[in-house]
């Protein structure tokens, strides 16, 4: 009876610790552009979640790459911490997808059921001054940085047709 009870206790107690997401780096590396590249496997309820990449020491994993301008101006701590919020978004991302597998309705879907009630007001209402409006644009801009410094320090003009002008940019 006491072996029974240890084991049943075991089972649940085994349960609550697989339960819900984790994520630990297997491998920090930098790729052929200098990305750093942080490789981290994720487990939902202790089983490993497969992923499109390479193993890693036997372990499914996943890329999140990074360069200078994510960092920039952060000390080691700082960058620790940011990784860290990325592993925490992506674990949500995959903990939703797990859901959406499993439930009845995805978030999505629940999404769009609460704002057809919160919106049905607006849902029927038109908007005769509207109709026949018009917006044209000729061109967009857009800012770049051409020295990956983190600074932006040129701007390009961009049209249909494919061309641009080049304006730099002063700090």
């Amino acid at each position: 009876m006491k072996i029974a009870s240890f084991v049943l206790g075991f089972c649940l107690v085994a349960t609550f610790v697989f339960a819900g997401m984790s994520a630990e780096i297997v491998s920090v590396d930098k790729d052929d552009n200098g990305n750093i590249r942080v490789w981290t496997q994720y487990k939902i309820d202790g089983v490993e979640v497969d992923s499109r990449y390479p193993k890693i020491n036997g372990k499914q994993v996943y890329c999140t790459r990074y360069n200078k301008q994510n960092f920039l101006g952060m000390s080691k701590t700082e960058i620790a911490e940011r990784i860290d919020k990325d592993l925490e978004a992506h674990s949500k991302t995959l903990i939703q997808k797990e859901f959406d597998k499993n439930a009845n309705a995805t978030v999505n879907q629940i999404r769009i059921a609460y704002n057809a009630i919160a919106n049905q007001d607006f849902m029927d209402t038109s908007f005769p001054v509207l109709i026949g409006r018009k917006v044209t644009e000729e061109e967009a801009t857009v800012a770049l940085d051409t020295n990956n410094d983190g600074v932006q320090d040129k701007e390009i003009k961009v049209k249909t047709d494919g061309t641009y002008t080049e304006n730099i940019l002063t700090p």
